[in-house]
């Protein structure tokens, strides 16, 4: 059996100008509106992810907030430019024994990221 990832999230947006704006901002993110998803990446290669923005008005899934992380090559650095995008700091950049460099930032609609050092 060949590796497992996740290649697609949703994500519920209050605004999809302001959703779109933030993770293109923030992460490069390159938003494809004829799928209604951002892509990061390219396809096939492992970098390869597709954040749908459902319109919680008429998408079939209620959803609500959900959690997410992105690895990232410098974690203050992602964690500052998610911040001047428009995303709100839920917790700062730490180093834990168990795990990498990490922080969390909540994008405008509420959804929380987690980076992590790696990439």
């Amino acid at each position: 059996m060949s590796a497992v990832r996740i290649s697609q999230v949703t994500v519920v947006a209050d605004d999809l100008d302001t959703c779109v704006a933030f993770y293109r901002d923030a992460f490069d993110a390159v938003w494809q509106p004829e799928i209604g998803s951002l892509q990061f990446g390219r396809y096939p290669d492992d970098d390869f992810f597709l954040l749908t923005v459902a319109d919680p008005a008429t998408h079939p899934w209620a959803g609500g907030p959900v959690k997410f992380g992105l690895t990232v090559p410098d974690v203050d650095a992602a964690h500052a430019r998610a911040l001047v995008a428009g995303g709100v700091q839920v917790a700062a950049p730490v180093d834990r024994p168990w795990k990498p460099r990490s922080s969390t930032v909540a994008d405008p609609s509420g959804n929380h990221v987690d980076l992590y050092a790696g990439g």
